[in-house]
């Protein structure tokens, strides 16, 4: 019966000290999909995009990623990036589309994000 307890204790001791790991690895992540860390981040963001000559309206913006545009991030602004660096490289990895996202955390400043595949 003791050699089931101790078990029991390591394996939940385990599942603690995994969860408390991956708090702190998630931390200084820009990404923070599946953790516990609180999103504690607000952005606002514009996106422009240009294909050949052509400068996107922000519908279409809106149409070609399922996101507002200009918008407003309640998690991190990495989530917006994913989204972005996604479609591009699946259904838009033909288009040579040239993404600006800019954006500003938290009130911090602005600050520009570029996706431009070659």
């Amino acid at each position: 019966m003791c050699i089931f307890r101790l078990m029991r204790k390591t394996i939940i001791l385990i599942f603690f000290f995994l969860q408390i790991g991956g708090i702190i690895y998630s931390r200084f992540r820009e990404d923070r999909y599946f953790c516990w860390v609180p999103y504690d981040e607000i952005s606002t963001y514009k996106i422009v995009v240009k294909i050949a000559n052509h400068t996107f309206l922000n519908q279409e913006i809106t149409d070609r990623y399922k996101i507002e545009n200009p918008g407003r991030e309640n998690r991190s602004i990495g989530n917006v990036k994913s989204i972005i660096r996604q479609y591009e490289t699946t259904y838009g990895s033909n288009d040579g589309a040239i993404v600006l996202l800019i954006y500003n955390t938290n009130g911090k400043g602005e600050k520009t994000w570029i996706w431009a595949e070659n």
